[in-house]
């Protein structure tokens, strides 16, 4: 790797390191997605599939931070991926009960180990301890955006 001068605005910048970082930590991650015609979007509904099982469309438009009206295209390529299926609600015909399909869990499992090697390989400068204070940080930064873990 050849060493690289970033402006100074840039090297001291709290949201272009973390921006940098972030981009770089999700390379293979964004190689895989892109191979399969996924965004990160979707990434994001398999993960929260993956996490907490069958949702509600709606409830999973929540979980994900996705606008509702954009949860549906997501879920139309899901669907014709073969990630997710959909099924009626017995109950409540308006409702749409998501899930993973079983080639939706072996290609979750795929997208999550994608993820953490490239985390491993950008953090990997860094100590446990550094990455949990980093960890704690950020979540920090967010959680003051009104966000937190589901």
């Amino acid at each position: 790797m050849t060493d690289q001068k970033l402006p100074r605005f840039q090297w001291n910048s709290l949201s272009y390191l973390a921006t940098r970082v972030g981009r770089v930590g999700t390379m293979a991650l964004g190689a895989l997605m892109e191979a399969e015609g996924l965004t990160r979007h979707h990434f994001t509904i398999i993960s929260a599939l993956q996490e907490s099982g069958a949702m509600y469309q709606n409830d999973l438009a929540d979980r994900a931070n996705i606008n509702r009206g954009h949860m549906v295209a997501y879920l139309d390529q899901l669907e014709a991926h073969g990630t997710v299926q959909r099924t009626v609600d017995p109950v409540d015909r308006r409702r749409r009960l998501i899930e993973l399909t079983s080639d939706g869990l072996r290609f979750a499992a795929r997208a999550v180990e994608a993820a953490r090697e490239g985390e491993e390989k950008i953090y990997g400068v860094l100590d446990p301890a550094q990455r949990e204070q980093l960890r704690a940080l950020l979540q920090l930064v967010i959680a003051g955006q009104g966000e937190t873990r589901a």
